[in-house]
């Protein structure tokens, strides 16, 4: 399993390599909730352990919002992806034609998302946890 944190890098790496500047961090997460739903569509396995936080603009992931907030970001020694682990984050990057808003739409559509925001209005602040599963089609909800 990968580190949450060397995911993130390596997306941001992809991002920088394209647009020559990093990935927002509200894009991110939502490259981060993709990437932990076709990891569990394909193989069943989370890609890393974290758990994300349903707040109001769609998933979080509280360390990874941290690193953006130090100002330096991803400058953390993290073990290096293997090949599968990139070659899945980098199938997943097909998603950056879609900027921050779109992706909160794709992902406001999410079952487990809707589901960890049950009982909140819209705009209402929140942080459940989001419990992402597979379904016996093998979709994830």
């Amino acid at each position: 399993m990968a580190q949450t944190l060397a995911v993130a890098k390596y997306l941001n790496q992809l991002h920088l390599n394209k647009h020559k500047c990093s990935m927002d961090q509200m894009k991110m997460h939502k490259m981060m909730y993709l990437s932990q739903r076709e990891s569990l569509m394909i193989s069943g396995n989370p890609l890393f352990d974290d758990e994300f936080e349903a707040w109001k603009y769609g998933p979080v992931l509280v360390n990874v919002r941290n690193e953006y907030l130090t100002g330096h970001m991803f400058d953390g020694e993290y073990e290096e992806l293997n090949e599968t682990e990139k070659k899945l984050v980098e199938s997943v990057y097909r998603y950056d034609e879609y900027n921050a808003w779109q992706l909160s739409t794709l992902s406001h559509a999410e079952h487990s998302w809707c589901q960890a925001r049950k009982g909140l209005a819209a705009g209402e602040a929140g942080n459940e946890k989001i419990h992402l599963w597979i379904s016996a089609n093998g979709k994830t909800a």
